[in-house]
């Protein structure tokens, strides 16, 4: 009799820990972190895991633009969901089920890979269990099997598609907005951050209506090939593809320029770097979700530091009780074109978008969602590039961490406290930028752990040497780039504005075309000649200018 008395208080101390951590409702912090964690798997993913061809592989089920069905055709397999029926193809073995509409009229049953039933651990709904070999993102068009599975998706509030919207947009590009502005002046400057924000804040309600109005689509790589079939989808998949290397090399620039102050070997710091990215890609995802939590403490951690640092001492430069002469209009035409892409560069996560908005549990809040996302995330980069241009002036580096690490007024903590955050920054970025990259080109190779004819073993070895040489190739090039501010401009050019701005109003101008009015037509027609003008002029700036320092 005395054993259940003795349980009973470890019991109860369970169930209560268990209530705080679900206190909240739906936006507990147990929720909380299984909103972000999904986020991390869409971040960066969904088009380049889409665009893989299946070599012939038979198909279970087909598609027409009649019934609004949509197959990328370079998958394996198709969506088994009917946006007119509502029925949902099943395996041979499991009898048609009819998917459920919930709120918001969100679909909450699909199929999604299972490639190998050995690994689907006993979590709910069979994908709990994340680990190297996951899939970054379970999307519509990739399916290897047609078992039923709820959808892992739908059940972000509002609060929590916000937090991860601010995740997504918020990263390395404040970084040089302080150079932006040294770049451009301050009217200028102010006003292309300005329009970048609402331009950017604009397209990706534009991505939300596609969304609303076609529910067979369900991310960027969707959207693209419905807009343009499976050759225009795989010659976008190309940017993202310079997109994802480019932000690997702006990662690896940013550790190297700031650990160069202290010990001036590049080339060391470079192969260190890369060294440690090899290692971190072979962790499992739980923990790179983790590390990507660490990478938004150092991200904020930046951020205070250059406020502080600003009131450390009362003299320019890196003062803000002084501040350092600065101007209201570029120097030169040239200078404003680089502008460009350093202002247009914080906003480049529009690829994420759909996934967050199908993520929502009432997906008529992402308007509203939205606009506070960018809003704040205006505001930030508006802080820190004003801040840091205050601060120095004309003699603002292109990376704010460099102006406070070599001016040496500054008390020792600071360049203490800056290698710490700049340390853990690139290490908490780099692994899950690269990781779409590895899962696409292991699946071109046939060695994912999904391909069968070779044994465990031998695949995972060759996984390992074939990441090896991706990580040789990839500090090539790194050693071939020395600017961080000209691949910023560059990146933030040829890529962001195409990303984020030309090709979300051609998707929203053809595929939404019934719903829209002429004044708008015109607009959109109007925006999309100044994007690729803005595109064009920034990324010839970006490769003529010999120095950004």
């Amino acid at each position: 009799m005395s054993l259940p008395s003795q349980q009973q208080p470890v019991q109860i101390h369970k169930e209560r820990r268990r209530s705080f951590m679900d206190y909240g409702g739906a936006n507990s912090f147990n929720n909380f972190a299984s909103s972000f964690s999904r986020a991390q798997q869409y971040s960066g993913s969904s088009l380049l895991e889409q665009v893989e061809d299946d070599g012939g592989a038979n198909r279970s089920a087909s598609f027409s633009k009649k019934d609004s069905f949509l197959h990328s055709g370079t998958s394996r397999g198709d969506l088994a969901i009917s946006p007119l029926n509502e029925e949902a193809i099943v395996d041979d073995e499991e009898a048609p089920r009819r998917p459920r509409r919930g709120d918001g009229d969100r679909l909450e049953y699909f199929s999604f890979p299972q490639p190998d039933e050995s690994r689907v651990g006993d979590g709910v709904d069979g994908v709990s269990d994340l680990d190297e070999f996951t899939p970054l993102v379970p999307t519509s068009s990739k399916q290897s099997s047609f078992k039923s599975h709820r959808l892992p998706t739908g059940n972000s509030t509002s609060p929590q598609t916000i937090f991860n919207s601010i995740n997504t947009l918020v990263g390395i590009g404040l970084l040089s907005i302080p150079f932006g502005f040294r770049q451009s002046g301050w009217i200028m400057g102010v006003a292309l951050l300005l329009g970048s924000a609402l331009s950017t804040n604009l397209t990706a309600k534009y991505l939300g209506r596609i969304l609303k109005h076609h529910p067979h689509l369900f991310t960027y790589g969707d959207v693209s090939f419905a807009y343009g079939g499976k050759f225009f989808s795989i010659l976008v998949t190309l940017f993202f593809v310079l997109d994802l290397i480019g932000a690997a090399l702006t990662l690896i620039l940013l550790f190297t320029d700031c650990f160069a102050i202290i010990w001036p070997h590049t080339v060391e710091l470079k192969v260190l770097i890369v060294t440690i990215v090899f290692f971190t890609s072979l962790l499992p995802l739980n923990i790179l979700s983790f590390f990507s939590l660490l990478g938004i403490l150092a991200t904020m951690g930046i951020i205070i530091v250059v406020v502080i640092c600003g009131f450390l001492i009362d003299k320019s430069p890196g003062s803000l009780l002084e501040f350092a002469p600065t101007a209201a209009w570029p120097t030169s035409a040239k200078n404003l074109f680089f502008s460009f892409g350093i202002f247009m560069m914080p906003w480049g996560g529009h690829p994420v978008f759909p996934e967050l908005y199908r993520d929502m549990r009432h997906p008529q809040k992402f308007t509203h969602a939205s606009n506070i996302s960018f809003s704040v995330t205006f505001l930030l980069d508006f802080a820190i590039g004003a801040t840091g241009y205050l601060m120095y002036g004309a003699q603002v580096n292109d990376s704010i961490i460099k102006s406070l690490m070599q001016n040496a007024n500054y008390p020792s903590w600071v360049n203490k406290a800056l290698c710490l955050i700049m340390g853990i920054l690139p290490i908490s970025k780099l692994p899950l930028v690269i990781r779409p990259i590895i899962s696409s080109y292991e699946n071109i190779l046939q060695i994912a752990p999904h391909f069968s004819q070779k044994s465990s073993t031998s695949r995972g070895a060759l996984r390992v040497i074939v990441r090896f040489i991706f990580c040789c190739v990839l500090l090539l090039i790194a050693l071939m780039f020395t600017s961080f501010g000209k691949l910023m401009s560059f990146l933030g050019s040829a890529i962001c504005y195409t990303v984020c701005l030309t090709l979300p109003l051609l998707f929203y101008l053809q595929l939404n075309k019934s719903r829209i009015g002429s004044v708008e037509r015109v607009l959109i027609q109007v925006g999309i000649v100044v994007s690729i003008s803005c595109a064009l002029l920034g990324t010839c700036a970006s490769i003529t200018t010999k120095s950004t320092t």
